[in-house]
C-alpha cells in the first residue's frame, strides 16, 4: 500500500486573482497537486473555506501541524484520508485547517495515487464510490448579474442554457458555445453602446432588466435549438440570498421598482419561468425557507427546482428538503464541505432521494480539471461550470476526453 512521501503547500491565484491554497501530496515519488476554488456568494452553512489569517495562515497550518500527521500514513482511498482530515481540524466546519486546505489535500492525494496506479481519475473515485462513470450534461451561464457582475446588470444572478438531449459530450458543450456566441449578438443589437463585457462567470453583464435578460437568453437557446436539433433548456440561478432585505423581509429588485414578500416572488418567479419554459431555478428563495422551494414545485412540476445555498453539499440537509419535497435538484460544491467523502455522502444522498446531482464549479476558479472527473466518478446528472473562460473551458474539454473513453451511450438525461 502507498505511503504519503511528503506534503507541502503555496499561495496561488484564482481566476478572479484572489488568493487560494494549492497542495502537493507525494506517494511513494509521483505527486499529485490541486487547488482550491473560492465562491463570492456563500451559504450560512458551508465550511469556513480558510483559518483565520486566509491561505498563508492554511499554508502555514499545513506545513506545522497536518503534514507531520500525514506523512507516513498509508492511503488506501479518500474515505479514510478525509476522515483522519476531519479528526485533525476538530470541528464541524473546518474551521481550524480550513475546508478549502482539506479538499486540496483529498483532492491531490487521490490524484497521485491514480497516477501511480495508471487510473485515470474518475475511475479512482468511481472504483471508491461504487458508481458507474456517467456523463453529465452541462448546465452554463451565459448572462450574469447579481453579484456575479457590475453594477446596471439584471438582480437575479445566473442565466443559464443546459442541453437536453445532445447525441455526446461535444456536442452538448458545443451547443452552449453557440447559444454564448448568438447571445453575444443579440446583446449588440438591442443594447446600445454595451460593450460585451462579461462577469465573474464568462456570461455577459449587460445593463438590462431581468426580463429583457431572460428573453434574450431565451431567443439565443431556441436560435440554437433551430440550428442544431439539440433542445437547449434556459434556467436561473436566482441567488435570492443576494437580493432579499432581511430589515423589510422583501426580495429586491431595484432597477424594477418590485419589494416582493415571499408570496409576491413566488408569483414573479413561476411568471417568469412559465414566459420563458424554465427547466432550471436554483436557490428562488433564502436558505431558511425551504417551505418556499417545496411551494414553487407544486407551482412548477416540470422545473428542476435546486438547493444550494439551501443544503451546502451537505447530506443531512440533502435529505431533509428532499424529504419536504422542496427540491428534486442539489449543487454539489467539494469546498462547501471541505472533503471527497463528505462531498459523496451528499452526492448519495441524491441518487438515493432521486434529486438530480449537480457538480458546481465558484465563480473564483482554478484551471484543474478534477471537478469534471469527480462528476463522472460519482454519478452526477449535472455539471454547472460555465461556458467561456479558460478555467471553465479546462472543466469542458475534459469532459470531451473521459467521454472518447467512456462512450456517448454514458450520457445523462434530466427529463
Amino acid at each position: 500500500m502507498a505511503k504519503i512521501a511528503s506534503i507541502s503547500g503555496r499561495v496561488v491565484f484564482d481566476s478572479r486573482g484572489d488568493k487560494t491554497v494549492e497542495v502537493e501530496v507525494s506517494l511513494d515519488g509521483v505527486k499529485g497537486r490541486a487547488a482550491a476554488p473560492a465562491g463570492k456568494s456563500r451559504g450560512k452553512r458551508e465550511a469556513e473555506p480558510y483559518p483565520q489569517g486566509g491561505p498563508e495562515e492554511a499554508v502555514r497550518i499545513l506545513r506545522e501541524k497536518i503534514a507531520p500527521r500525514l506523512v507516513g500514513h498509508e492511503y488506501s482511498g479518500f474515505t479514510t484520508l478525509d476522515q483522519l482530515l476531519q479528526e485533525i481540524d476538530g470541528t464541524q466546519n473546518f474551521a481550524n485547517i480550513g475546508g478549502n486546505t482539506a479538499l486540496t489535500i483529498s483532492v491531490a492525494a487521490l490524484s497521485a495515487h491514480a497516477s501511480l496506479t495508471g487510473t485515470p481519475l474518475y475511475k479512482q473515485i468511481a472504483k471508491e464510490t461504487g458508481q458507474e462513470p456517467v456523463l453529465p450534461l452541462p448546465l452554463g451561464n451565459v448572462l450574469g448579474g447579481g453579484k456575479h457582475a457590475g453594477q446596471g446588470a439584471p438582480e437575479i444572478q445566473e442565466y443559464l442554457v443546459i442541453p437536453l438531449n445532445p447525441k455526446n459530450i461535444l456536442e452538448a458543450v458545443e451547443a452552449n458555445i453557440r447559444v454564448h456566441r448568438a447571445l453575444g449578438a443579440i446583446l449588440s443589437r438591442r443594447v446600445s453602446g454595451f460593450p460585451l463585457g462579461k462577469g465573474d462567470e464568462g456570461g455577459y453583464a449587460p445593463p438590462v432588466s431581468v426580463e429583457a435578460a431572460l428573453d434574450a437568453v431565451k431567443e439565443a437557446a431556441e436560435k440554437v435549438s433551430d440550428e442544431t436539433g439539440v433542445k437547449i433548456g434556459v434556467g436561473l440561478d436566482v441567488a435570492a440570498g443576494s437580493i432579499y432585505d432581511e430589515s423589510t423581509r422583501r426580495y429586491v429588485l431595484r432597477s424594477q421598482g418590485l419589494y416582493l414578500d415571499r408570496g409576491g416572488f413566488l408569483n414573479y418567479l413561476s411568471e417568469l419561468a412559465e414566459k420563458a419554459n424554465l427547466v432550471y431555478i436554483e436557490d428562488p428563495f433564502v436558505e431558511d425557507d425551504p417551505e418556499s422551494f417545496a411551494e414553487l414545485r407544486k407551482h412548477l412540476p416540470r422545473t428542476l427546482i435546486c438547493g444550494d445555498d439551501l443544503v451546502v453539499t451537505r447530506q443531512e440537509l440533502i435529505e431533509k428538503c428532499a424529504q419536504m419535497e422542496a427540491i428534486n435538484a442539489a449543487i454539489i460544491k467539494p469546498n462547501q464541505v471541505g472533503t471527497l467523502h463528505l462531498t459523496w455522502r451528499a452526492v448519495d444522498a441524491c441518487l438515493r432521494r432521486n434529486v438530480v446531482p449537480a457538480a458546481s464549479h465558484r465563480s473564483g476558479e482554478t484551471v484543474e480539471a478534477y471537478l469534471s472527473h469527480l462528476a463522472v466518478g460519482m454519478g452526477c446528472r449535472v455539471i454547472k461550470a460555465g461556458i467561456m473562460g479558460g478555467e471553465r473551458v479546462a472543466k469542458a474539454n475534459e469532459l470531451i476526453r473521459i467521454g472518447e473513453e467512456i462512450g456517448a451511450s454514458k450520457m445523462r438525461r434530466i427529463t
